[in-house]
């Protein structure tokens, strides 16, 4: 499998893994609900929990390896040395990513059986939950500012359109603006430029 390819795979299958992981049937109300309700869910179906999240830690995982792959497909010279930036930060990105993944895996599901049985979260939980909602801010902020670096770079040329790559650029803007705005995001935008990429470049290919 040549660089190429390898590149394509990992982006399709990275961004449909965490596409399954939010699909999932038991939680999907879950994202846009109440903050009562969303608890009241993940009480109910700690499994699914699980499930969903180990799945968007591996998305999150083989997204940021195909867009380091994608780097050595596009032109040689500041096309490169852009997208290495940039998938360098989307990788930083991710960290912040994982780490609000395993906080929500280690602690979401108890404050939610906690809530299920007295009806209140405890005060040093929600100070958490704060700080964890920083972490994804920056996981936003981070990937998005990685995936515009790449979207410029892809302009110049090679197995992308170069139309896609500008439309990445101004739709990452859009995207940190709209967080900025409404103070969320959901995850999701993250991995339609790359979902986008892969398949641009496998039909290259």
């Amino acid at each position: 499998m040549d660089s190429s390819h390898l590149a394509g795979w990992l982006l399709v299958v990275g961004s449909v893994t965490f596409g399954i992981g939010a699909g999932n049937p038991y939680l999907v109300r879950a994202w846009t609900a109440p903050r009562q309700t969303f608890l009241a869910i993940v009480a109910g179906h700690p499994a699914a929990w699980r499930f969903s999240h180990v799945l968007f830690i591996g998305g999150a995982v083989m997204t940021s390896a195909g867009l380091a792959a994608l780097v050595v497909v596009l032109p040689d010279g500041w096309p490169r040395s852009l997208a290495l930036t940039g998938a360098v930060a989307f990788a930083i990105g991710t960290v912040f990513w994982i780490s609000s993944l395993i906080y929500r895996l280690a602690v979401i599901p108890t404050s939610a059986r906690a809530f299920a049985e007295t009806g209140t979260v405890d005060a040093s939980v929600a100070a958490l939950d704060r700080l964890n909602a920083g972490l994804f801010a920056a996981f936003i902020v981070i990937a998005f500012a990685g995936l515009a670096a790449i979207g410029i770079s892809i302009t110049a040329g090679g197995p992308i359109p170069g139309l896609l790559g500008w439309g990445t650029a101004a739709f990452s803007g859009l995207c940190v603006a709209g967080l900025v705005l409404a103070g969320d995001m959901p995850p999701f935008t993250v991995y339609l430029a790359p979902l986008a990429f892969g398949i641009a470049v496998l039909v290259g290919a």
